[in-house]
């Protein structure tokens, strides 16, 4: 299956199937970082969170698979007046060409080997000091219809990340499995089960 084609099908609406408003574990951890701090947003979509970063006046950077997707993320960041730097890529053969002071992620659904492959590299393309931040699916949400992919290899549990950090030079601040209720456009809503992820490089 093509990725970014399936997600350019669902991001080909007028509106924004996540909504607007950036995903709110992601925002609060904004406060981690310093004004100006460079952030690469991974698996963005329509931009959502990389826009409302960059209101609040970080140098941001968003990738994803779905060109429909950057594009909305480069709409959205215009009528905000905002730069968001978009680069369409897929996570298999994504080369890192810089560090960043922080990477942020929401609901990236990876399969292995490539969720270890994509969260190692990604975490090793933080400066020394710098965050990486995440929100995901827990396998406890298969049965919901608040959100997620309904294949289980394309969840998470607090396990599978801890063996991904395992190897990794990291202070893990937070692995957390939580219920919370999201209010995300059409595409999450209501109770969901979620994995939250909070990682300092050392």
């Amino acid at each position: 299956m093509d990725v970014g084609k399936m997600w350019d099908s669902k991001f080909t609406r007028d509106d924004y199937f996540y909504g607007k408003e950036p995903n709110q574990f992601l925002a609060k951890n904004l406060t981690r970082l310093s004004s100006g701090d460079s952030i690469l947003f991974l698996g963005e979509g329509e931009g959502r969170s990389a826009c409302f970063a960059a209101t609040k006046g970080f140098e941001v950077s968003a990738i994803d698979a779905s060109l429909v997707g950057l594009q909305k993320c480069e709409k959205l960041a215009k009528e905000l007046h905002v730069e968001v730097a978009t680069y369409q890529v897929n996570l298999e053969n994504y080369v890192y060409t810089k560090e960043y002071d922080a990477i942020f992620s929401s609901f990236l659904h990876l399969e292995e080997p490539l969720r270890t492959k994509a969260f190692s590299e990604a975490i090793s393309a933080l400066k020394t000091g710098g965050h990486f931040v995440a929100e995901l699916f827990s396998t406890s949400q298969l049965s919901r219809t608040s959100g997620g992919p309904k294949k289980i290899d394309l969840l998470y549990t607090t396990e599978s990340f801890e063996k991904i950090l395992k190897p990794l030079h990291v202070e893990v601040i937070d692995l957390t499995e939580v219920e919370d209720i999201l209010d995300e456009g059409d595409g999450h809503q209501g109770k969901a089960m979620l994995i939250r992820v909070i990682v300092k490089k050392l």
